[in-house]
């Protein structure tokens, strides 16, 4: 019984981190998309390109609405704290990223 046990423990994990690593996608592809905006009018933009990526986000939202809403009854604001920190990266220019980039590192090296 303990193997069923541990492979259902098993199986909810990866189930989880399927989902967790399918939210993030979806993050970053929003990400691009809220980018892309940022190059409008430049050598850089395209239009095909910016719709491919949306109907992509669009097909993973789809594939996500009921763990989404899951997750959004278990926690309402996750979501919101995920977009607000989305957001926050986008604002920040190439030195502020590398500091970000290190404080997460010291953090997690803080946590081993």
């Amino acid at each position: 019984m303990n193997a069923d046990a541990t492979g259902l423990n098993s199986n909810a994990m990866s189930k989880f981190n399927t989902f967790k690593e399918g939210v993030k996608l979806v993050a970053l592809l929003q990400a691009s998309l809220e980018q892309m905006d940022e190059l409008k009018g430049t050598v850089l933009y395209k239009q095909k390109l910016k719709q491919q990526l949306g109907n992509t986000e669009k097909m993973l939202e789809r594939s996500l609405t009921g763990p989404l809403a899951s997750l959004d009854k278990e926690d309402p604001d996750l979501l919101t704290r995920i977009q607000s920190n989305i957001e926050l990266v986008l604002g920040m220019d190439l030195e502020e990223l590398a500091m970000l980039r290190q404080e997460v590192d010291e953090y997690r090296a803080s946590k081993d």
